[in-house]
């Protein structure tokens, strides 16, 4: 043989022989069972070799015969390739399509195609796993692959300069889905760790069906991955949703004592935005906009864990802050008026949202309220406490009530009234809630705080100081030094008592 026929046809005899005894080893022999004929044709041929002349003829039939015969042995590979390719296409270019047939069973041992029609004859039953979890992800895997073989198709002249990219592409990618074991994966669970089974994984179920939805698109999801192959996004597609199921798992949701809580954050698995990238995304939503939800929630639970009844006591309206307890308390009851939680798990998730944020936000202003009332109560107080804790009302008091046990009686009373005021600020910086101090400590506290001015008024009635006092007053001017005029001393005894009791000093000073 090596004497009638140059290589390639010996190349293409040995490939035919390998092709005979493969897996199209039964479409082969029904091929060639269809020209024993030709055989026949081929001895009579023989059998008229004359001279020169037809000897050559005989074998450039013999070649011919060859040629045929190794191209009905590679037929039924590439009829193979020829079906998945009609598959794909859906038919639209049957006259490319036989043209592309015809070229590769010419060629077929040229190149690596033979090698390259096996492996895509081998492997594409990977893009058809029945009833794979990624099989929306193997139909766009096939689109994109279909593209590419359409704009093989396109232009049957190109085919011997497009033709080895092509396989390139298409084998390297059949081979590469081939070695990513979930695409096999018909159940979900599968993609679960031990432990994130054991952790009540499946409570997500919603979540992961979503994560997983979003996950079968070979859409770039980034600038990086437009350059990507269709393998690298399958990978990173995978590799996202195991990390999303991760992040599901470390967030413990499922482990919340709160049913109402977890009840809310399972609605909202259509809420989180995956176009960007899926693990991004999840984290995003569970960082940020759940953090923020599960805070309005908890705002809510804990200002309506302790209902208080409670309204504006008219005994209260001489204090000078009874503005601020009036807004306060309005403010609470109206707040308290619906506890929105009770109701909220029925609503609609715009609703439920904007719910949440409404009322927390009332929460908030009320707490803002509550901040600015307890300041302005601290500091009323306070100024009471300071201005009779002052050394000029205490001198006045030990001086008034020397040696007068009724006067000694009214100055213990306002000292005690003074020291349950001071008890009350105490109070009222360690209650959180101020709802809570007005309800048990307000009023006995406002007690001890009139009672001050009322004890003190008291003990200058009974001092017989008052009118003495109340011209020390004008002449101070609201400070401690004044000076007295000639008119002054008209009234010598009003100042000689004012002397006595140690309420004023007098000095002198020359002016010539």
């Amino acid at each position: 043989m090596p004497d009638l026929f140059e290589q390639s046809i010996i190349d293409k005899i040995n490939l035919a022989k390998s092709e005979k005894v493969g897996k199209n080893k039964d479409r082969i022999n029904l091929k060639l069972s269809e020209l024993q004929d030709h055989i026949v044709e081929i001895d009579q041929r023989k059998q008229s070799i004359i001279d020169e002349k037809t000897y050559q003829k005989y074998i450039q039939f013999l070649k011919d015969s060859i040629e045929g015969t190794i191209e009905q042995i590679m037929a039924p590979t590439v009829d193979e390739f020829i079906n998945w390719v009609n598959e794909i296409t859906a038919n639209k270019n049957n006259a490319n399509t036989n043209k592309l047939r015809s070229y590769l069973v010419k060629h077929y041992a040229e190149s690596g195609i033979s090698e390259s029609i096996e492996s895509i004859n081998s492997n594409k039953a990977v893009l058809e796993i029945e009833n794979s979890i990624f099989n929306s992800l193997l139909n766009d895997i096939t689109k994109d692959l279909k593209k590419q073989t359409d704009n093989l198709l396109k232009d049957p002249s190109q085919f011997e300069n497009i033709i080895d990219g092509y396989f390139e592409t298409i084998t390297t990618t059949l081979d590469g889905l081939e070695t990513i074991q979930e695409l096999q994966y018909t159940e979900i669970d599968l993609l679960f760790t031990d432990t994130q089974k054991t952790s009540n994984i499946e409570f997500y179920n919603d979540y992961i069906e979503a994560i997983i939805g979003k996950g079968q698109s070979l859409k770039p999801q980034n600038e990086d991955e437009k350059t990507h192959s269709i393998i690298s996004k399958v990978e990173n597609r995978i590799a996202e949703i195991k990390k999303a199921l991760s992040i599901l798992h470390n967030s413990q949701i499922a482990s919340f004592q709160d049913e109402l809580l977890k009840s809310i954050f399972l609605k909202l698995y259509k809420e989180v935005n995956y176009e960007k990238g899926i693990a991004n995304a999840l984290n995003h939503f569970i960082d940020e906009t759940w953090t923020e939800i599960e805070g309005q929630y908890n705002k809510i639970k804990d200002f309506f864990n302790q209902t208080i009844s409670i309204a504006f006591n008219p005994n209260w309206s001489s204090f000078s802050k009874k503005g601020g307890i009036i807004s306060i308390i309005d403010e609470y009851n109206k707040i308290m008026g619906e506890n929105i939680l009770s109701s909220i798990q029925s609503k609609p998730i715009e609703d439920m949202l904007k719910l949440l944020r409404s009322k927390a936000s009332s929460i908030d202003r009320y707490h803002k309220l509550e901040a600015t009332l307890k300041i302005d109560i601290e500091e009323e107080f306070t100024g009471i406490i300071t201005e009779f804790e002052a050394p000029s009302k205490k001198q006045l008091l030990e001086n008034l009530s020397s040696n007068n046990t009724e006067l000694l009686l009214v100055k213990k009373k306002i000292n005690e009234n003074i020291e349950g005021l001071k008890a009350g600020v105490s109070r009222i910086k360690e209650e959180e809630n101020i709802i809570i101090f007005l309800r048990d400590n307000f009023t006995s506290i406002f007690n001890c705080y009139n009672e001050i001015r009322s004890g003190f008024e008291l003990f200058l009635q009974k001092s017989g100081m008052s009118n003495h006092l109340a011209w020390l007053d004008s002449k101070c001017d609201g400070t401690s030094n004044g000076s007295i005029t000639v008119q002054d001393l008209n009234d010598p005894i009003l100042l000689k008592e004012l002397l006595e009791k140690g309420l004023i000093k007098i000095e002198i000073e020359k002016t010539f």
